[in-house]
């Protein structure tokens, strides 16, 4: 297997984006640090920049079930249609569900693929294996 790592923020993986597509690009809890709906399908799109035709994009996100109930019992202020865990360090926390990943990746050019079965479902995590059409 040929892998590489990579992560925009200083500090993390290479300095560089990759300059080639994989058969598999995975994400994983980005989405769900995005305050904006736009913001979120952005991300999916430039991901799927690094996905060969035919190949699949893996999205992990924060579910629901494990966003909300620390939202309330922390009490994190609502912003948009999730929190913020930390206004004073902006960030910025939501639950996914996996039907709403599904919509997301449709909306950037995306299509859920049919091996979702072979994915292992967490209560706090929503997963989907999206698709670049060939």
């Amino acid at each position: 297997m040929d892998a590489d790592g990579w992560d925009p923020h200083p500090g993390f993986g290479w300095t560089g984006e990759p300059d080639r597509q994989y058969d598999l690009v995975a994400n994983v809890f980005a989405l769900n640090v995005l305050p904006d709906p736009w913001q979120r399908i952005k991300a999916l799109q430039h991901a799927a920049r690094f996905v060969r035709p035919g190949g699949h994009l893996l999205v992990v996100t924060r579910s629901p079930a494990e966003i909300d109930p620390r939202a309330v019992s922390a009490n994190w202020p609502v912003h948009h249609d999730g929190y913020w865990s930390s206004a004073a360090k902006g960030t910025f926390q939501k639950g996914i569900p996996t039907e709403q990943i599904v919509a997301l990746g449709r909306r950037a050019g995306l299509r859920p693929a049919a091996e979702q079965a072979l994915l292992a479902g967490s209560p706090g995590v929503g997963q989907v294996l999206l698709a670049k059409p060939a």
